[in-house]
């Protein structure tokens, strides 16, 4: 039976150790912790790193934590100190994350983080093959792992890969100041599904995708040489049941809302005064967690609301994380001086208004926590989802509380009902606060109610399955197009039947089929391998050979001056010149329209930088190859708009091509050239290859019987493609070696 694999950068048990002695326990928190309950009723096993990094395990200690992990079809993937200082510590903390979070100014580039961030991730690569088999299922998780989809692909190019990323993916201009920006999306496109939290940072991924790769998207869906890898967005879900039972039994009925441990703490029992409001802050130390600007928006809070004054107190609980970076010890120094400064300014002896802890927090606190807090402020500069604040949700079985949720967070797209501010505005936080403290309960349990709803549905086995099930489908339209693709048993068909024929015709587009594209067109000029595969083609006489471009009739006529067996139709099938005669015009055409077009056309190449007009002897053609992909789109939307008014009462077509907008006279084009060269003779063997939109004009004019070849995997009426020039290359060779082989 085919397993899921699931990868990530730590296993979800970590070596502990007590009296000197080690043993394994099962992590709470992050990924491994969120998944850890998802993977043991699906067949999975989990690759990871131990995560230790201070207990020092050797000879039969080490052999029994080992099988220990086995027993929990975990498979450890060592790391020498030097690989976990330059990808953990390095590469992963001090690089990507500042700038995955919108903190440049923090990034490291430096490259031995780089290059231990590679070697790092073919390790697990080299790991994952280890225990792969065919049909398994392949789930690799965060920023820790980009390279590791396409290492896996080299691999084993069959199996089903998924990528989800969990924290924020930047914009393209936050993406393009890094300098391995490009190795870093190949990599993550190895992938067959790519995942996000949120639809922006699957948009920035397919601007990065476009931009930096060329890779278009359709649809979601980025279509590489031979798969189509597809781009979604899956807001990760929590176990919403398990946190309403640790809610419900953890609280007191006898102490109202608040437990015997940090209810007795924050404040007095219920009496005249009431109770203090609780107003609940629970995060890593992070400068990506926005932690000064909180304080700053509370202590402004303070200051405009003296009526709150020992009646409301903020519980400040940072996590320790990543201490011996200096930007975080900076940030603790920063939060340390905040709160005394608070403190030292409106606390009381019987009063403070923030309890501030610099302490980890178990989970059976944190639920303790949701459950006797009034308010969660959770205003994070950057996250790329924050599942604190639906957990803090999930815990309100009294479906009252109030969530202050940053819009920077992922997890703001999906609740709406929370009181949603920007975190950079303090003015925003404040009022929030007080909206919040004099919200009535009708209105609180309101919002609650349709939050819980939403979070009960998706939660996370609903997360991680639709992730799976898209995985699924992702390889089923993958096979779909593997059937049409040019494999070697096809190609060897058509050969077969190449060799049988008595009378062929073959019907050949030139830029992007015979030769590759080029900056300059001029420069795409035939090179010898072409010239011999065209020897190799008309030296047979039982083959009409038939070059049918978009080029003009002189370009052509200059490169294949020495060709006259061959039948050329140039300008998309203004100009013919058969076999041994002449250029003549299928057909006379006026071309004064020109004068009218030019204009426009050149306005747009002076409006869009990289963009070219190019004048043939009878269309003109705007060329945006090279162009901003998305200025490049967005004009080329406004110059048809524009151009569809100007030829509508001149008989003329406009051909929307491979980033190319040419116009020319209507009805002319490559399928009536073709059609007329079919009409002359009964041919048993008709092949026609074609790489851009004007070629489905010749596809769609060929029999039914006729073998039609696309050069990419964009739609098409062809029966067929395959990938690449050189795959085009090969395949005419082959077809002429099989009829050079039937003739001895």
């Amino acid at each position: 039976m085919s397993k899921l694999i699931i990868v990530s950068n730590k296993l979800p048990f970590e070596i502990a150790e007590t009296d000197g002695k080690p043993f394994l326990t099962e992590k709470t928190g992050g990924i491994s912790g969120s998944l850890n309950a998802f993977s043991k009723y699906s067949r999975s096993v989990w690759v990871g790193w131990t995560g230790n990094e201070n207990i020092v395990i050797e000879g039969k200690e080490k052999s029994d934590i080992y099988r220990k992990y086995r027993d929990e079809d975990c498979h450890p993937v060592e790391l020498t100190s030097e690989e976990i200082s330059n990808h953990h510590h390095g590469f992963c903390n001090q690089t990507i994350w500042p700038l995955f979070h919108y903190f440049p100014q923090y990034s490291d580039f430096n490259l031995n983080y780089w290059e231990g961030y590679r070697q790092v991730n073919e390790k697990f690569a080299d790991a994952v093959a280890e225990i792969a088999a065919e049909g398994d299922k392949i789930w690799i998780h965060d920023y820790h792992l980009m390279l590791l989809p396409k290492m896996i692909r080299e691999r084993n190019p069959d199996l089903s890969i998924g990528f989800f990323m969990h924290i924020p993916f930047p914009s393209f201009e936050i993406m393009r100041i890094f300098p391995w920006r490009q190795e870093l999306i190949e990599g993550m496109l190895g992938a067959d599904l790519v995942g996000f939290h949120t639809f922006d940072y699957e948009r920035h991924f397919m601007s990065c995708v476009r931009r930096l790769l060329g890779y278009d998207n359709i649809l979601n869906t980025v279509k590489m040489d031979e798969r189509v890898v597809k781009i979604d967005n899956f807001p990760m879900g929590i176990d919403f049941d398990r946190i309403q039972k640790e809610a419900a039994a953890i609280q007191d009925p006898g102490n109202g809302n608040r437990s015997d441990g940090f209810g007795r703490l924050f404040g007095p029992e219920p009496g005249e005064n009431g109770q203090i409001k609780i107003i609940l802050s629970i995060d890593r130390l992070d400068y990506a967690k926005g932690i000064p600007q909180r304080l700053e928006a509370f202590e402004q809070f303070l200051k405009e609301n003296p009526r709150y004054l020992e009646k409301v107190s903020l519980a400040l609980f940072v996590i320790p994380s990543r201490e011996v970076v200096a930007e975080y010890q900076d940030q603790r120094r920063l939060v340390d001086e905040q709160a005394g400064r608070i403190n030292g300014e409106f606390g009381t002896l019987n009063w403070m208004p923030v309890l501030y802890y610099y302490r980890p927090v178990t989970r059976e606190e944190m639920t303790e926590l949701y459950t006797i807090s009034d308010i969660a402020l959770v205003t994070p500069l950057r996250d790329g989802m924050n599942i604190l604040a639906k957990e803090y949700v999930a815990a309100r079985t009294g479906e009252t509380g109030v969530l202050i949720l940053s819009e920077m967070a992922g997890a703001s797209k999906e609740m709406s009902e929370a009181l949603l501010v920007n975190p950079y505005n303090s003015f925003e936080i404040t009022s929030a606060i007080t909206e919040a403290l004099d919200m009535p309960e009708e209105e609180q349990k309101k919002r609650i109610k349709a939050l819980q709803k939403r979070l009960k549905v998706y939660n996370e086995d609903k997360w991680a399955g639709d992730i799976l099930n898209s995985l699924e489908n992702v390889k089923k339209l993958q096979q779909t197009s593997l059937t049409r693709k040019v494999s070697h048993k096809i190609s060897e068909n058509f050969c077969k039947k190449y060799a049988g024929a008595k009378k062929r015709a073959i019907f050949l587009d030139y830029d992007g089929t015979l030769t590759g594209f080029h900056n300059d067109p001029q420069k795409a000029m035939p090179d010898e391998e072409l010239y011999s595969i065209l020897n190799s083609l008309v030296s047979d006489n039982k083959n009409h050979v038939v070059i049918i471009s978009g080029r003009d009739k002189e370009t052509l006529g200059k490169w294949f001056i020495d060709f006259d067996n061959i039948t050329f139709i140039a300008e998309h099938g203004v100009w013919i010149r058969e076999k041994g005669e002449d250029w003549s015009m299928i057909e006379k055409i006026d071309k004064e329209w020109m004068e009218i077009i030019r204009p426009t056309i050149s306005f747009y190449v002076d409006r869009t930088p990289r963009s070219l007009l190019e004048e043939k002897n009878y269309s003109l053609v705007w060329h945006y190859r090279h162009a901003d992909p998305d200025l490049g789109e967005i004009r080329s939307w406004e110059l048809k708009e524009e151009l569809r008014d100007l030829v509508s009462n001149l008989n003329l077509e406009i051909m929307d091509g491979d980033k190319v907008i040419e116009v020319k006279n209507s009805g002319i084009n490559k399928g009536r050239a073709a059609g007329q060269q079919l009409a002359g003779g009964e041919y048993d063997f008709i092949i026609a290859l074609g790489d851009d939109w004007t070629d489905e004009y010749t596809f769609g004019a060929m029999p039914g019987d006729a073998i039609t070849v696309k050069v990419g995997t964009k739609s098409t009426k062809a029966r067929y493609y395959t990938d690449s020039v050189e795959s085009v290359r090969e395949l005419l060779n082959d077809l002429a070696g099989s009829g050079n082989n039937n003739e001895k």
